[in-house]
């Protein structure tokens, strides 16, 4: 059978390591996960999608708010296929959207009037800002919760709720080191919710609720068109990636290392405080003690003036720029909200004082390393 998006391979978890120490203001876990038997087959570089499941404590609510047994049976509009109510909340359901197709159900099943002239009032036609809001602000459990009036049945739900979409993780692992395994590297992301706890639907399934050896996780392999490895064994390589940004070049340094390349290896890495967030630092200690990497760090909350990947950049201009001027490959991978700019802002400066260009030689010279595709961009 061929596995893919749309009939992922039911992997299993065979570890799981939390790489931040107690201390650190998050938890980032490595996962490896079993592809044995799955024929699926990927590059450094690759992505897979993990088909998540939400909390079962918030399925349960969603249950005794709906008025519903866990048992009922629901059509899936999208895939046409019959399942418990259980297993539809659980695994097709995104909790954290409505639509205000939704919220027009809703408001045709309220009997009583008070209610019903509150849904009214959202979805006037001059009440857009309003409504855009009142979405952006609660999720699906929040609206069942203010409205306890409603006549609606489980199936009626289902006709207007987001999917649960995949999530995307970088590979952290080469095939030719792992052949029957897929590394990730997972962040669990963790919020206040009107008071409550909650957490990444992804992150918290995978490191809370998918148990070891046991729970099924469905997945995929995702192609990159672009983010790869160059061809070339004697090409250099700088690679930048803060937090989770590391991924990559765990799969990177791997293959690079089976395949025996000659070219020389960069890595910057940034994060909030060495003691507590150096993912994968005796990896890659390892490496730099035998002579396969060089690294520059940047932890953030380690000094009283903040520390960024992009000051490292900065404060190797000189070398960084020979490296790109002679050949090297230039890769990012991490936030694209912000550090990804500050990185590009800061090359074009350092283009501009080392290699005495004015301001639109240095973007011309980013845009051929672009173009060339020597300069590669992982960000999300």
């Amino acid at each position: 059978m061929t596995y893919h998006r749309l009939a992922p391979f039911p992997a299993k978890i065979l570890a799981k390591e939390l790489l931040s120490k107690p201390g650190s203001s998050k938890q980032t876990y490595h996962l490896s996960l079993s592809i044995r038997d799955s024929g699926l087959q990927f590059r450094p570089g690759d992505s897979i999608g993990i088909y998540p499941e939400n909390d079962p404590h918030l399925v349960e609510r969603a249950c005794a708010l709906l008025r519903t047994s866990p048992q009922e049976t629901v059509l899936d509009p999208r895939s046409k296929i019959e399942m418990s109510a259980q297993e539809f909340l659980s695994k097709k359901v995104n909790f954290s959207r409505i639509s205000s197709s939704l919220l027009h159900t809703l408001e045709a099943n309220i009997s009583s009037h008070d209610p019903k002239s509150r849904l009214q009032h959202l979805l006037a036609q001059d009440n857009k800002e309003l409504l855009l809001r009142f979405l952006q602000e609660r999720d699906l459990l929040d609206l069942l919760r203010e409205f306890p009036e409603y006549r609606l049945s489980i199936q009626e739900l289902a006709q207007h709720t987001s999917p649960l979409l995949p999530r995307f993780y970088s590979i952290a692992s080469s095939s030719l080191a792992h052949p029957e395994e897929v590394h990730i590297t997972v962040a669990l992301l963790s919020y206040s919710h009107h008071g409550e706890e909650r957490y990444g639907v992804a992150s918290h399934f995978l490191c809370h609720l998918a148990d070891i050896e046991k729970t099924k996780v469905p997945l995929y392999i995702q192609p990159s068109s672009h983010f790869h490895l160059p061809e070339d064994p004697h090409a250099n390589l700088i690679m930048v990636g803060p937090g989770t940004g590391i991924a990559p070049y765990r799969a990177f340094m791997q293959e690079r290392i089976h395949k025996e390349a000659t070219g020389k290896h960069w890595l910057f890495f940034g994060e909030r405080n060495r003691a507590y967030d150096f993912l994968y630092e005796s990896y890659w200690t390892s490496l730099v003690q035998s002579g396969k990497l060089r690294m520059d760090v940047a932890f953030s909350r380690d000094q009283k003036q903040k520390t960024y990947v992009q000051h490292k950049l900065y404060e190797h201009a000189k070398e960084l720029f020979a490296w790109i001027a002679e050949g090297a490959y230039f890769y990012l991978c991490g936030d694209a909200t912000h550090m990804a700019k500050d990185v590009e802002q800061t090359l074009l400066q350092l283009f501009q004082e080392q290699g005495n260009l004015s301001a639109e030689e240095a973007k011309s010279f980013l845009k051929n390393l672009k173009q060339t595709k020597r300069y590669l961009t992982d960000v999300y």
